[in-house]
């Protein structure tokens, strides 16, 4: 997307006097939001210029930033019909097209900005990512053998190589591909992470390596933190494990995937069957119908003695899997014991 365009440096240099949310001061006057000021700083020069396709390619770019696809495919529009030949707009419009689900459009958009710039970088990464969207993988390789022939050290350009190897399913060569986009760029997220699934059974110290890199990437991650919580669970390091869903927690109080696997972790590994029953009741209220979830809930309840709960909880899988077999013995296990 267009970032550094000339009207966005000129616009930067107001921000520094922006107060960053909407506010009343003593004296009445109101003070923009960042993002509004932007947006009211590009309108006013559409208002002095209305044939600013930079301007308009601008908005296009702030538009899409904030998810207003709409507005942004009308903008783009009125800036490519000012200037048709501008590569930058063409390359924004075909973002737009893969959001709308377009991808046909976004192909011709990219394409037509190939001819008008045979040498631009972008556009042909752009072009390989849609290629990998549509698995389209031989166009996609050889998309990338461009890329490379512009820009050998691009990272992005190998990770999608190392894709396309992958899909093929020649995994040795994939590794190969995602170790050179890391060596080009070692904060490389997708790099990192493909590297992390690749390690995970053959290596896993390494698998933890690559995603502990990856979340320090993207500190936001909950795919790599709960891949690093299953690889502690996996061996035996349960409070590492709780680690990682704790932090997925913080970041996500309603993720289903860390309250079940917090309560798994306290149910087998740790034996404490009160906390792990607390999560999997927590895991429950986000999904009613998690039945793992209260076949475990019913186990910890078996365990701690609570018969009577566990008994509905077993019943409980029943009603949501008729055949539950863990459920079933469940049962099973409870009447024998009410028969002593």
């Amino acid at each position: 997307m267009i970032r550094n365009g000339f009207l966005l440096l000129i616009l930067a240099s107001t921000l520094v006097l922006i107060i960053s949310c909407n506010r009343e001061e003593g004296n009445g006057k109101k003070y923009l939001s960042a993002d509004d000021s932007i947006l009211e700083s590009i309108n006013n020069v559409l208002a002095m210029d209305g044939k600013n396709s930079d301007a308009y390619l601008s908005r296009a770019d702030f538009y899409m930033n904030h998810q207003r696809v709409n507005e942004a495919l009308a903008d783009l529009n009125k800036a490519l019909e000012l200037n048709p030949d501008n590569v930058k707009g063409l390359i924004l419009l075909s973002n737009v097209y893969v959001m709308m689900g377009k991808p046909q459009q976004a192909l011709q958009s990219l394409n037509k900005a190939i001819s008008l710039e045979n040498s631009n970088v972008k556009a042909y990464l752009e072009k390989a990512k849609l290629c990998l969207i549509m698995k389209d993988y031989e166009t996609c390789a050889a998309t990338v053998e461009k890329v490379m022939e512009l820009d050998p050290r691009n990272a992005d350009a190998y990770y999608m190589k190392g894709v396309t190897l992958d899909e093929a399913g020649v995994k040795d060569k994939a590794i190969v591909a995602f170790q050179q986009s890391v060596l080009f760029n070692p904060r490389h997220y997708d790099a990192l992470m493909q590297l992390g699934y690749a390690y995970t059974d053959k290596n896993p110290a390494m698998a933890v390596d690559y995603f502990s890199s990856a979340l320090k990437s993207d500190t936001s991650s909950l795919e790599a933190l709960y891949n690093l919580g299953m690889l502690y669970q996996e061996h035996e390091k349960p409070e590492r494990a709780l680690e990682s869903y704790a932090r997925m927690l913080k970041l996500e109080p309603g993720n289903k995937l860390a309250l079940y696997n917090t309560g798994y972790v306290n149910l087998v590994y740790l034996q404490k069957y009160s906390a792990g029953a607390e999560f999997f009741t927590k895991a429950i209220a986000v999904d009613s119908v998690y039945s793992d979830a209260f076949f475990n809930r019913g186990y910890c309840y078996e365990l701690s003695g609570d018969l009577a709960n566990a008994r509905k909880d077993y019943e409980s899988v029943l009603k949501i899997n008729t055949n539950d077999q863990k459920a079933i013995e469940g049962l099973n296990r409870l009447d024998k014991l009410k028969r002593k």
